[in-house]
């Protein structure tokens, strides 16, 4: 079994790359290939015996080619595995987040492997605007000009993780995770996410994420952690 994982495209690309395949002459027949979307991802599980391998070869070069700026894991690795390893790699780097709407579900997941000791800081949990103006350090004046769920915030969130507990990379979180509490302008499912690397890159990411609070919460730790893994490799967000 062989797993391919994908992340910022729906299944429907993963339906077009089937048919293209099968335009092109790779017998899919021979190949037993599930999709499905978990936690935000699209994941492509094939199966198949030993014959068939250099079909599955040919399959997966061409998700490969299609899917090059969204194909994260073609060895079954998730992103939580990847960001421990790039984090442990030398330059071995720190990580801590500020999170508003996760509630700490970042930081879960950054502990949940052994020895997460090593590279992760801590986490601060700001869910008060006071919590992260006292905890993280945010500008009050910030909150009042733009609003405790904005890019600026964010940004503030990710460098008080930085500086509030001495971390080389810093995750800042905020949004709306409902039922509750959203607007016409900033609804329910409005999340800004920052990350950054202390004196050095930053991505920042507005999502509109859809589903109930569980579900935003969750999907908004996957969009974290798929962009801490690409600034550890210098990659830049998606587009730019």
């Amino acid at each position: 079994m062989d797993v391919l994982r994908l992340f910022g495209i729906p299944e429907s690309e993963i339906a077009e790359t089937l048919r293209r395949a099968q335009a092109a002459g790779i017998a899919l027949d021979d190949l037993e290939i599930t999709t499905c979307l978990r936690r935000g991802e699209v994941e492509v599980v094939t199966r198949y015996e030993p014959p068939a391998q250099p079909v599955y070869d040919a399959f997966a070069a061409l998700v490969r080619e299609r899917h090059a700026d969204t194909l994260f894991s073609d060895d079954g690795r998730s992103v939580d595995e990847q960001v421990a390893d790039l984090l442990r790699r030398a330059p071995a780097r720190t990580i801590a987040t500020a999170e508003s709407c996760t509630g700490g579900l970042v930081a879960a997941r950054l502990t949940e492997p052994a020895g997460a000791s090593a590279y992760v800081r801590g986490g601060l949990v700001v869910y008060a605007n006071e919590a992260k103006v006292a905890l993280a350090g945010v500008d009050p004046a910030l909150i009042e000009v733009h609003g405790a769920v904005s890019e600026q915030v964010a940004r503030a969130l990710a460098d008080g993780a930085i500086e509030r507990l001495d971390a080389d990379v810093g995750v800042g979180i905020t949004g709306i995770a409902g039922p509750a509490g959203g607007t016409e302008e900033k609804p329910v499912g409005l999340v800004w996410i920052s990350v950054a690397e202390r004196g050095g890159a930053r991505i920042d990411r507005r999502v509109n994420l859809p589903g109930g609070r569980a579900d935003v919460r969750d999907r908004t730790t996957t969009v974290a952690l798929h962009l801490v893994r690409r600034l550890l490799l210098g990659l830049g967000d998606l587009g730019s």
